[in-house]
């Protein structure tokens, strides 16, 4: 657990998360607040100028406080391209109850100065993008020194204190060999990792998908390294259970059915309104009630299993016990990094 999210806090979200799934309202939105980027990944569409025709802090905080779930996941796009971020953060901060307030970016415009300025708005978790441990992260992303930069921005951040900084690492063809280097460098920097999945919906690339047996039964022996008891991997954050169904979604052609997009997860997106998930971003519905009604009840996609998809289909249970592990987790943390200091 964060230093930042209290235990009171970490126990709202587990009760609204519970709650949410009763009352069918979604666990975990993203906020995309620009579909503008600094980059051009291979592995996205974003980058090139759009028009995003975005609203204002309190529009979005109008919109996602019915919604009321217990995480936000702050993203584009590129969010730190948004002038005023810190001003749609405190339009959306609740101190001390849920939502927990997550900033996803490709850190390209991230400093000291903002992180802190970010920290002190709301965000409690910064998920930082790194797809290669070394510089070939720079050419995947088409941002040149930006491997080199994390290497001294997220060390610098993580020595402030805070816990607060999660890599996040989407499994691709080209990368996913490299999985357990990956796990060493974001261990080196004292973060935390969090891998999710690729999938050719956005860009229609299908040469980075796992779909080959070869690659998938390469990864299952990764992931065998990576869950090993005593292995050192101690950064990674997703259970073993999910990188095995992001496994079995890979052996499965790149197809996962039963998706809960409008029930358990959507997106809002720069103009105010709701698309099911960032693959249909032109799907656009004012309301959950209609996205729902509209599409989700009649969705039969199955094309994607990417993180925000796979977290937040977790059964109860699962999700209780994964949450607990979290806090159980971030306290011996903070243990070790107290003995370590004394």
């Amino acid at each position: 657990m964060a230093k930042n999210i209290t235990a009171k806090m970490a126990f709202g979200i587990i009760l609204r998360t519970v709650k949410n799934i009763v009352i069918k309202k979604p666990i975990s939105i993203a906020l995309e607040v620009t579909h503008n980027c600094t980059a051009n990944c291979r592995h996205c569409e974003k980058g090139p100028k759009v028009s995003d025709n975005p609203i204002g802090a309190e529009e979005y905080r109008r919109i996602c406080e019915p919604l009321t779930p217990s995480v936000i996941q702050i993203a584009g796009g590129e969010p730190l391209l948004r002038e005023d971020l810190p001003e749609i953060v405190r339009a959306l901060y609740r101190p001390n109850r849920p939502p927990l307030l997550a900033l996803v970016t490709n850190a390209s415009l991230l400093t000291k100065e903002k992180y802190l300025e970010l920290r002190q708005a709301g965000i409690k978790e910064f998920s930082i993008s790194l797809d290669f441990p070394d510089n070939r992260h720079d050419d995947f992303r088409r941002i040149p020194g930006l491997y080199n930069r994390l290497n001294r921005l997220v060390p610098d951040l993580r020595s402030l204190g805070y816990d607060d900084v999660i890599v996040n690492c989407c499994i691709t063809r080209e990368n996913y060999p490299y999985l357990p280097e990956i796990a060493e460098k974001v261990s080196s920097w004292g973060a935390r990792l969090n891998f999710s999945t690729y999938t050719d919906l956005r860009t229609h690339d299908k040469d980075l998908n796992l779909c080959h047996p070869e690659d998938t039964g390469k990864l299952d022996q990764i992931i065998d390294r990576l869950y090993q008891g005593g292995n050192g991997y101690h950064s990674v954050m997703n259970p073993e259970r999910v990188l095995r169904r992001f496994n079995q979604f890979y052996k499965n052609g790149c197809f996962m059915p039963n998706c809960a997009t409008g029930h358990r997860f959507l997106i809002v997106n720069p103009d105010g309104r709701l698309t099911p998930c960032a693959m249909f971003i032109e799907t656009r519905y004012d309301s959950q009630k209609e996205l729902i009604e509209k599409f989700a009840d009649k969705n039969t996609c199955g094309g994607c299993y990417i993180a925000l998809r796979s977290n937040t289909e977790k059964t109860i249970r699962d999700l209780l016990f994964d949450n607990l592990k979290y806090m159980r987790t971030g306290k011996s943390r903070k243990r070790s990094e107290a003995a370590h200091a004394a």
